[in-house]
């Protein structure tokens, strides 16, 4: 099963359990109208058939009073009787034409209601049937979630690099398409975060491309390799690989990334960007380096991209991130932009140095400033203080 098949059955899936849930309650609609319409029939039928046995009573007692009473001057009061007799006759045969009727739309209601209870029940046979797909599918995506949890670093494995790290890693989906990697090489550590293009399945599959060359790309890296050359390396790969060719056509397939090489016994640090920046905080005092304005991968007007040397000390704070915190939507329908996110990392390190609880307000803030709108695009921040 493909990718693109696998998107295909999550779309129909969606698809059709709309279109269940729209036919279930429309069919749960009519059947109430087909029970109160029923509970109505029924007491317009019991009431007829009392009122034809009283009529029929009445009848045969006004008849048996004529025929016993045959005195004339009782001739008069007869005559009015057989006439209320008549009278209640005919009103006695609207009731029978009524009834008839009535009974014609019960047998109708009821043909209705077993017409719905087959469609009910053939609704409930598809609906058993996208929710088996739909774990076929989930089950599937939780497997690879499992790969791709597994091809990155741990949070223990940095932390052999760095005095404290934290990584506030919030997929859209079950799978991400922002990722983090780390490399350390002797006193050497090159660490990135980045955010590919799309998210759930197709963006996980570019993040495990990204991973791919980051690790074949570095096996020939030594103290000349610059964290500009290894963005360069990366594009022409992805390039390569999507088979991206400059037609006149915006392809959109890539990534975005900021990559930093730092050495530890030197204490020196450089930082190139893909369309994705960096911030290095000390004290409470921010400083942001941009990135050239192109991604990996192919792009209208490709421009090389640039390394920036950073004043590194112990204790400082380095922070990576995708677009997915910033350009997060509100109840009032407005992003949290950068600026929000620059003045929250200062005052979270205004407020502790300790990675784990940075990443707890990082998160507390999200939860708050998302509260129930829906998470827009994967989220990644990945926070690294020097030891």
């Amino acid at each position: 099963m493909t990718v693109f098949d696998i998107i295909l059955m999550v779309i129909v899936a969606a698809l059709l359990i709309i279109v269940v849930v729209m036919k279930t309650r429309s069919k749960r609609l009519v059947m109430r109208a087909v029970h109160r319409m029923d509970a109505k029939y029924t007491e317009l039928l019991e009431k007829s058939e009392s009122e034809k046995r009283r009529i029929n009573t009445l009848y045969d007692e006004l008849k048996s009073r004529v025929n016993d009473n045959n005195n004339t001057s009782t001739f008069t009061s007869n005559v009015a009787q057989v006439i209320d007799i008549e009278r209640l006759a005919s009103e006695q045969k609207k009731l029978e034409a009524q009834q008839s009727e009535l009974s014609d739309r019960n047998k109708q209601l009821w043909d209705m209601s077993v017409s719905i209870e087959k469609e009910r029940q053939h609704i409930q046979t598809l609906k058993n049937e996208i929710e088996a797909k739909h774990h076929e599918v989930t089950s599937s995506i939780q497997y690879a979630k499992l790969i791709q949890d597994a091809v990155l670093p741990s949070e223990a494995i940095l932390k052999e690099s760095f005095q404290d790290v934290f990584l506030f890693w919030r997929p859209r989906n079950i799978v991400s398409g922002d990722f983090y990697w780390m490399k350390r090489i002797g006193d050497t550590v090159i660490f990135t975060v980045a955010d590919c293009t799309g998210h759930g399945v197709p963006g996980a599959f570019m993040s495990m491309l990204g991973v791919a060359f980051l690790n074949e790309i570095c096996v020939d890296f030594n103290s000349d390799t610059h964290p500009a050359q290894i963005l360069e390396e990366l594009r022409r790969k992805v390039i390569e690989t999507l088979k991206q060719k400059d037609d006149g056509i915006v392809h959109k397939d890539g990534m975005d990334m900021g990559l930093c090489i730092l050495n530890l016994a030197t204490m020196k640090m450089q930082f190139a960007g893909a369309n994705n920046g960096m911030y290095h905080v000390r004290g409470t005092t921010l400083t942001e380096y941009k990135a050239v304005r192109n991604p990996i991968g192919l792009y209208p007007k490709i421009r090389p991209f640039e390394n920036y040397d950073v004043d590194i000390q112990h204790g400082d704070y380095v922070y990576m991130f995708s677009d997915g915190f910033a350009d997060q939507f509100s109840v009032i329908n407005q992003k949290f932009t950068l600026k929000r996110l620059r003045q929250l990392l200062i005052d979270i390190n205004a407020e502790t140095k300790v990675a784990a609880e940075q990443s707890k307000i990082l998160s507390e803030t999200f939860d708050q400033w998302r509260s129930d709108y829906k998470q827009m695009d994967d989220v990644l921040i990945g926070g690294y203080c020097i030891k």
